[in-house]
């Protein structure tokens, strides 16, 4: 998603796109060469993508990565219904995040954000005790995983916040009257 949806911002070069992509998920997992090319290969091949030589700002020539109608309405069907992961994991919220401008529609951006927040709603079970069962934050004994779940707690509070807003906006923009905290 990250690639097309880079290349959906404007026409990059490989190196360039790496320097993106790794910007803003290589921290969790950085990305090697031997993972983004092939990737770039099996878009460029499903033609969601394709290659142009642009002349090199000092040297040679430069191959520079455009995305193409496909590739563009790839990326749309992959924001309108991201796989759970996208919702569910963090970090690949955030890839979904930083691209779901390219989802023109805002009802369609309103009910991927209601998908995490539906998400959010559950409450979050991180630690268990030996047969299974989650252990409440006020009954954990390690100052680290209280901190832990403090943080998770704030951070989780903080975007529902976020969320809500979202939400009534987009919905208003796309011409629905939804109260906040209704959903969609």
């Amino acid at each position: 998603m990250a690639i097309l949806g880079f290349l959906r911002d404007f026409p990059l070069h490989g190196y360039d796109l790496k320097n993106r992509v790794a910007s803003l998920a290589g921290h969790v997992r950085p990305i090697a060469d031997g993972t983004l090319y092939p990737t770039i290969k099996k878009l460029e091949d499903a033609q969601c993508l394709t290659r142009r030589t642009a002349p090199g700002s000092v040297a040679a020539p430069r191959h520079m990565l455009e995305i193409t109608q496909i590739g563009t309405d790839q990326l749309r069907r992959w924001l309108r219904d991201p796989e759970p992961g996208f919702v569910t994991d963090d970090n690949k919220w955030y890839v979904l995040l930083a691209f779901l401008h390219h989802l023109e529609n805002p009802r369609e951006q309103a009910l991927v954000l209601a998908r995490r927040r539906e998400f959010l709603d559950q409450p979050a079970q991180l630690f268990f005790d030996e047969q299974g069962a989650p252990i409440p934050a006020e009954r954990l004994e390690s100052p680290f995983r209280k901190g832990l779940m403090q943080i998770h707690r704030s951070t989780n509070l903080t975007e529902i916040d976020w969320l809500d807003r979202q939400i009534v906006d987009l919905n208003r923009r796309a011409g629905f009257s939804v109260r906040q905290h209704d959903g969609v």
